[in-house]
């Protein structure tokens, strides 16, 4: 059953303004309720592959033979249903080699559930930077990590420059970056995406993302921008060559934020000590070092100065040489703005962190969060030891 074919609210009932709006979206597939309990073996937890603030993710054999990730949205989450209607809306209209494929949804009676295309190789924040080949089994050599980057980047500048109107991803950060059997990158979680008008230099909104890759200005002025995106690939770009997360509280001060560390490398003229020793010298020292100082132009503290997506394209695979002779200011750090209020971190038992992944599940609403511990990600369900924490208050009037 299709968009144009709706027929999913509540029996007897009118219409919801979630079943008016997904009717309207006509390319997405309609799944009744019983084909995702069948596919899910009615959500035996063993198939629960993810759990974050709006439900868990579960991994299913659709009625055609397509395996699929499975996100079952709470029911008491509201702010989910936003993310959920902004998902539907932003996936179902384009198709990159580089974003999710979004198969459908169901919304039979309360029920709201996305079905996508299942990736094998989880996300960045499970593997990577859950300790790489010691925790996840998975070797990123040298190769294998400068094919995503450059793969993030081209889905970037594609929702960036080529989708009309413009889209904004807003949560770019290594638990949004899943991986295919050949580690090719899928950008995915679009619940919190902004689509940006013509002719508008940026869009006012209420302050989201996840700390250690919002852009400084983003979350002062709450005016977003393509180059809040631009930033945070930037961060991104530098955890995937250092293998390590933006922030880490284990380490002695000077060592602790990724961009305060590459910067101080960088005016050294040492930023080859930053790549990740995991790659036992087998890289091109080179192009990392290229790499890195692409990811400091990316988190200039003035929005700007930041190269657009497609440039950081060019950068990255060669076309543009000019990296050399850009000037590179300071990066913008999140942590200047001490009016940002945050709440502890949420415990969770340490079994329970270890068999749970983020994998397609959207765990910052319309807050922020951010996490420490070793090799720490944002990625509140990842494993290792990592905890979550969340911004409680981050106004668009800060």
């Amino acid at each position: 059953m299709w968009g144009s074919c709706f027929s999913c609210h509540k029996s007897g009932g009118e219409p919801s303004q979630v079943d008016r709006e997904i009717s309207a979206i006509i390319k997405v597939k309609i799944y009744k309720y019983k084909e995702i309990r069948q596919a899910t073996d009615d959500f035996d937890p063993l198939n629960k592959i993810g759990e974050g603030g709006f439900g868990s993710v579960y991994k299913g054999r659709l009625k055609d033979g397509n395996i699929a990730a499975i996100k079952v949205l709470s029911a008491e989450s509201r702010q989910g249903v936003k993310e959920f209607l902004t998902e539907i809306n932003v996936i179902s209209e384009i198709q990159h080699e580089n974003l999710v494929k979004l198969y459908g949804c169901c919304v039979e009676r309360d029920h709201r559930i996305l079905v996508y295309n299942y990736l094998e190789n989880s996300s960045l924040d499970m593997t990577l930077l859950a300790g790489g080949y010691i925790k996840s089994g998975i070797q990123f050599d040298w190769r294998t990590r400068s094919r995503i980057c450059v793969g993030v980047a081209k889905g970037l500048a594609f929702l960036h420059e080529e989708v009309r109107p413009h889209i904004i991803h807003r949560d770019i950060k290594a638990s949004n970056i899943l991986l295919d059997r050949d580690f090719s990158p899928k950008i995915a979680d679009f619940g919190l995406a902004k689509l940006m008008p013509p002719n508008m230099t940026h869009v006012s909104t209420r302050v989201a993302g996840t700390i250690g890759y919002l852009a400084p200005e983003y979350a002062v002025r709450g005016q977003v921008t393509r180059k809040a995106d631009v930033y945070s690939f930037g961060v991104l770009l530098m955890e995937i060559v250092s293998a390590r997360s933006n922030k880490n509280t284990r380490l002695p001060q000077g060592y602790q934020y990724l961009l305060e560390r590459a910067w101080d490398l960088y005016e050294r003229n040492e930023l080859v000590d930053l790549v990740d020793t995991g790659l036992n010298g087998v890289f091109d020292g080179e192009e990392a070092c290229r790499y890195l100082k692409i990811g400091l132009l990316c988190t200039q503290d003035n929005p700007k100065l930041r190269p657009s997506m497609s440039t950081v394209v060019k950068l990255l695979t060669g076309e543009k040489k000019d990296i050399e002779s850009r000037n590179i200011t300071r990066p913008g750090l999140i942590s200047d703005f001490m009016d940002l209020k945050v709440k502890g971190p949420v415990e969770k038992k340490p079994e329970e962190v270890n068999r749970r992944s983020n994998y397609y599940t959207n765990l910052s609403s319309d807050n922020a969060s951010s996490s420490t511990g070793t090799r720490d990600n944002s990625n509140a369900y990842s494993s290792g030891a990592s905890s979550s924490t969340a911004v409680s208050t981050l106004s668009s009037t800060i």
